[in-house]
C-alpha cells in the first residue's frame, strides 16, 4: 500500500502512517479498503448536487402533497431559480453564501418568492442533513441566521393574498355562474356554496355524500391537514349536488370531457378568467369571500367559522381539548351563507 510520494511525504509521516496501519491491522480492519472507501465516499460527495437532493425530497413528498400543481411548482421554482446557482458546487460544500446568492436578488421586488424559496431550500438542506450527505447548521434556516442578513431592509413579511371579491358582489356573481351551464360553473357554485379548496370540490366523489344527513365527508388523504372533514350542506348545495349524483354512476361528482377523470386543476380558474374575469377574483378567493362576510355578520363565533373553512386549531393545547367538529352551529352558518348568495325562493 502506497503512502504517497517523497519528498511531498517525508519519512517522519511515512512511519507514523505506517504505524497507523498497522494498528489497524491487528484490530482487523484493512487500510487499503478504508483508503479505497474513503476515496470512493469523496467522489461520490462531489457528484452530489443540490438537484439530487432536491428532486429526491420532491419524489418522497409529492404524493403527500393534496394539490399537484404545488408540487409542479415546487419543481418549477426550484430548475428555473436554485440549482443554477447552487448546482454550481458539491452539495457538501454549499455554504449561507450560496444560499444568498439565490435570495438576495428576489428580495427587492419579488419578497414573496423570496421567502417560498428559502423555505423550500431550508427543507432540502434539512432531509439532506438527516440523510448525512450534508454536515453543519442548515444554512438555509431564517429565525437567528438568514433574517440577519436583511435587518436593514426588514419587514414582516405577508404573503400576497388572493385576489378575492367583495361581499356586495357575492349574490349577483353566483347568479352570472348559474347562467352558464358547465360542469366547471357548477363545480365552481358548489365551492362556493361550501367554502371548499378546489382539490377538495374537484375530486369528489359519489361515495362521500349523504344527502339524507346533508353531509359531505371529505377524507383525511384529500384535505390540506390530512384530517377527515365534515361539511355541512346547505339546501341549496344538497339540490345542486343531487342532480349529479343522480346521472351515471362516475368515479368524480364534476368529471371532465372524459367522464372516467375529474375536471382539471385549473377549470374553474380558467372559467373565471374567460367568462367572469370583471370580477377580478380567484378560486381561492372565494374562501375569503365566505370569512369576511361570516365575520361581518357578528352573530358567529370564529371558532366556528374556522372549522368550516378546515382550519386547524394552532394551539395545541386547544386541539388536544377540542373533541367536537362544531358540525350542529356549522348548518345555520353554512345556510346562511346560502341564502345570502342565493336566496330561496
Amino acid at each position: 500500500m502506497g503512502l504517497g510520494p517523497y519528498p511531498v511525504i517525508s519519512i517522519e509521516y511515512a512511519r507514523k502512517q505506517a504505524h497507523q496501519n498497522q494498528i489497524l491491522l491487528y484490530e482487523g480492519e484493512d487500510p487499503l479498503a478504508l483508503k479505497q472507501k474513503s476515496a470512493q465516499d469523496k467522489q461520490q460527495r462531489l457528484s452530489h448536487v443540490f438537484s439530487d437532493a432536491a428532486r429526491a425530497f420532491i419524489e418522497r413528498n409529492c404524493d403527500e402533497w393534496t394539490s399537484a400543481v404545488h408540487a409542479k411548482n415546487w419543481a418549477s421554482s426550484m430548475e428555473r431559480l436554485v440549482y443554477p446557482i447552487l448546482d454550481q458546487k458539491p452539495l457538501a460544500d454549499l455554504n449561507t453564501g450560496d444560499v444568498l446568492r439565490v435570495i438576495e436578488p428576489l428580495w427587492r421586488d419579488k419578497r414573496s418568492t423570496a421567502r417560498k424559496l428559502q423555505g423550500r431550500i431550508k427543507m432540502v438542506f434539512a432531509a439532506a442533513i438527516a440523510a448525512k450527505q450534508y454536515k453543519g447548521e442548515n444554512p438555509a434556516k431564517w429565525e437567528d441566521h438568514l433574517s440577519h442578513y436583511f435587518a436593514s431592509k426588514r419587514q414582516r413579511f405577508e404573503p400576497t393574498p388572493h385576489r378575492w371579491l367583495t361581499i356586495s358582489k357575492a349574490p349577483t356573481f353566483y347568479n352570472d355562474l348559474c347562467g352558464i351551464e358547465t360542469a366547471s360553473s357548477a363545480a365552481l357554485r358548489f365551492t362556493m356554496l361550501t367554502a371548499a379548496r378546489t382539490s377538495e370540490v374537484r375530486l369528489a366523489t359519489p361515495a362521500e355524500f349523504d344527502l339524507n344527513k346533508m353531509l359531505w365527508q371529505v377524507p383525511a388523504h384529500r384535505m390540506k391537514a390530512r384530517i377527515p372533514h365534515n361539511v355541512a350542506l346547505s339546501e341549496q348545495a344538497a339540490c345542486l349536488i343531487k342532480g349529479y349524483l343522480s346521472s351515471d354512476n362516475l368515479p368524480f361528482v364534476f368529471y371532465s370531457k372524459n367522464p372516467e377523470k375529474p375536471l382539471s386543476n385549473m377549470a374553474m380558474l380558467s372559467l373565471l378568467n374567460k367568462q367572469l374575469k370583471e370580477y377580478n377574483t380567484t378560486v381561492h378567493g372565494l374562501r375569503s369571500t365566505f370569512r369576511t362576510w361570516a365575520g361581518e355578520q357578528g352573530i358567529y363565533d370564529s371558532l366556528i367559522i374556522e372549522f368550516a373553512l378546515a382550519h386547524q386549531l394552532k394551539n395545541p393545547v386547544e386541539r388536544s381539548y377540542m373533541h367536537s367538529d362544531l358540525l350542529t352551529p356549522r348548518r345555520k352558518l353554512m345556510q346562511d351563507w346560502a341564502d345570502f348568495i342565493a336566496p330561496r325562493h
